[in-house]
């Protein structure tokens, strides 16, 4: 059967078509290079899959849509799906069945790609249908449900907080730049303890701990210590609130698939991930990676083979160079690379989710002095309180961090083990958040292993191939453009190096 999910509406639309167990993925950012780009009505999406298919080919719709924008489509919000009516498909010639999935079920769906088989799912969003904020599934069955009123969503209270503070950018982005306000706040762990204890270690309570209001005063005021000193102790607090709320409702060994936009908290993860080891969070836990539970509940609907998931995470529909690199121009990459250059390094097909996993990344020596603040001054256009983050070959991560398992998707943050060695990608906590690389992902493991052969490092900083506040390039020329606008010293296209 062949399959299609849509996920419309104000902010990360994503297509996922599906032939049989074959699988196309397009987020509409990379194309538009709007970052967090909608589709705002129901027919944007058309031209994209006319590409791939016939409209009158396809046997069944699937869409998460936010029913709210769509008083005219008759919709029951508190079904996980259901079949729905849309006289202007049939008009344009969509004949084929319609389902309107649940925005929390489709999420819960979406870790399939990972390839394990879970025992519940957490989603954990600014909120899905019907202003829900968390679901927790078991069987495909809701068994936990908070809205906006019972629990508040963190990525709200912390992207409200970053409005408040006055960031520029795109609202979706404000959590994650609040989050790296915490590592310069100065609040001892002691002191930590005392200020929470005044407060019930409760999910459900997180606004009264942000305290928004409190954070924009502090910041009128010109008291930057003081904002820094506050999400310390909210981030910290909901830290053990969501610790609490997970272990709460799992086992020790319970398999779980963790997805929605807070789940690119970092931070939080790797708090959940010491006390379930078995927590498996997909790269594109975002509102983009939507249509890939879509197509998974039509999959399971209609009783169709599992699909393929071989190249994941590398499968935006996005154009990919026509060779890939030599053994010579790895070297003379790494050469560069090891010699201070900034390099934009574009290879086969973009990856599913917000992060540069290898494939649409820049990348720098990591042991650059002051090379976080070059990057940003030339390149990247970034808030300076930001972090990198790094690449680094899997089976050497325990050499150079605390850790010691795989962390293929930056989902994680992990102690630096000698931070003054690594001024590039250490935050002021000391920390970084890495990307653990196997061989499978082979030109990018090459060059990151002809960088160890020169310096003796087996790793590299790595930040997406984009301009501060843009997508990720999703075409050849948005690549050269970004090499001409900005101050790269290179980029590499497939086989090929442009260097100014």
């Amino acid at each position: 059967m062949k399959f299609l999910g849509l996920r419309l509406d104000e902010h990360d639309s994503s297509i996922t078509y599906t032939d049989g167990t074959k699988v196309k993925y397009y987020e509409l950012e990379r194309d538009n290079q709007i970052k967090h780009a909608g589709y705002d009505n129901f027919n944007q999406w058309i031209p994209v899959v006319r590409k791939w298919v016939d409209l009158n080919e396809i046997d069944v719709i699937g869409m998460v849509i936010d029913c709210f924008r769509h008083p005219w489509l008759k919709a029951n919000e508190r079904k996980l799906y259901e079949f729905i009516d849309i006289p202007y498909f049939k008009r344009i010639g969509i004949t084929c069945p319609v389902v309107r999935i649940d925005h929390h079920y489709a999420h819960s769906l979406s870790h399939w790609p990972l390839g394990i088989e879970s025992d519940i799912e957490f989603v954990l969003d600014g909120y899905g249908n019907e202003q829900n904020t968390t679901s927790v599934f078991n069987n495909d069955r809701k068994i936990i449900e908070y809205d906006v009123n019972s629990a508040p969503s963190l990525g709200f209270l912390m992207g409200h907080s970053g409005r408040k503070l006055g960031m520029d950018g795109n609202f979706n982005d404000y959590a994650g730049k609040v989050m790296a306000f915490k590592g310069y706040g100065n609040h001892t762990k002691d002191t930590l303890e005392r200020i929470k204890s005044n407060y019930n270690e409760d999910f459900t309570t997180l606004n009264r701990v942000w305290d928004i209001d409190y954070l924009e005063r502090e910041n009128d005021a010109g008291r930057e210590q003081e904002v820094f000193d506050h999400v310390r102790f909210a981030h910290s607090f909901s830290e053990d609130a969501f610790v609490k709320f997970f272990c709460d409702n799992t086992k020790p060994d319970d398999v779980i698939a963790y997805s929605g936009g807070v789940a690119q908290n970092t931070i939080i993860n790797t708090r959940i991930k010491q006390h379930r080891p078995n927590l498996f969070i997909p790269p594109h836990c975002n509102d983009g990676g939507l249509t890939l539970g879509i197509v998974e509940f039509l999959r399971q609907y209609y009783g169709e083979e599992p699909f393929d998931t071989s190249g994941y995470p590398y499968w935006q529909q996005d154009e990919a160079p026509e060779d890939r690199p030599s053994a010579s121009t790895t070297k003379e990459v790494a050469q560069l690379l090891a010699s201070g250059k900034i390099i934009g390094w574009y290879q086969g097909h973009g990856e599913c989710g917000p992060r540069a996993l290898g494939n649409r990344s820049i990348l720098m020596n990591p042991a650059l002095e002051n090379g976080k603040e070059t990057l940003n001054d030339r390149v990247k256009h970034r808030e300076w309180y930001r972090p990198f983050g790094a690449s680094i070959l899997e089976e050497k991560v325990s050499d150079y961090f605390d850790w010691n398992q795989p962390s293929p998707y930056m989902l994680y943050v992990m102690d630096v083990l000698d931070k003054k060695s690594f001024p590039a990608i250490t935050h002021v906590d000391g920390t970084c958040r890495p990307q653990t690389v196997t061989s499978e992902q082979e030109d990018y493991y090459n060059l990151i292993s002809e960088f160890e052969n020169l310096t003796g490092v087996p790793m590299v900083l790595n930040t997406s191939l984009n301009n501060g506040g843009k997508a990720i390039c999703g075409n050849i020329l948005d690549a050269m453009e970004l090499l001409y606008k900005s101050e790269m010293d290179a980029l590499v296209v497939g086989n090929t190096i442009y260097e100014k």
